[in-house]
């Protein structure tokens, strides 16, 4: 699995795309709710944000939804994340839940991750490589 991560229109979206340009892959939106990844293709997960933020489970249940998707053989991920834990906190009481319940989804997500990119303002910076040190 790969995780590109960094803030709202930084090119997260773009870097993938050419990344994947030579390559066949699926792109699963969740903005749509959707969340079932596809087995026996590269797959792109992307604003898993919106999918969090209407997710009619638990914090931790909904964590380990995600995490069980991708735990399954033959599922090849890329999540793009975007960062929503800079910047000025919610007023909101529900936007700062759904600001904490992202970070501590991240670091699961970049705790299993094989390959970590932060993309920020178009630029590429890898964090973490899976048999390499950074």
């Amino acid at each position: 699995m790969r995780v590109v991560i960094g803030g709202a229109h930084n090119g997260k979206r773009e870097y993938v795309k050419r990344m994947l340009s030579d390559e066949p892959h699926y792109w699963l939106d969740c903005s749509a709710g959707d969340l079932e990844i596809p087995t026996g293709c590269k797959v792109v997960v992307d604003r898993i944000e919106h999918w969090l933020a209407r997710a009619e489970l638990p914090e931790a249940e909904a964590v380990e939804f995600i995490m069980k998707e991708i735990e399954i053989e033959g599922k090849d991920v890329i999540f793009i994340l975007t960062d929503i834990g800079r910047g000025i906190v919610p007023m909101d009481a529900e936007q700062r839940k759904l600001r904490d319940a992202c970070g501590r989804l991240y670091q699961r997500l970049i705790a299993e991750a094989d390959e970590v990119t932060r993309i920020w303002y178009g630029l590429a910076q890898t964090l973490k490589k899976r048999g390499e040190n950074i």
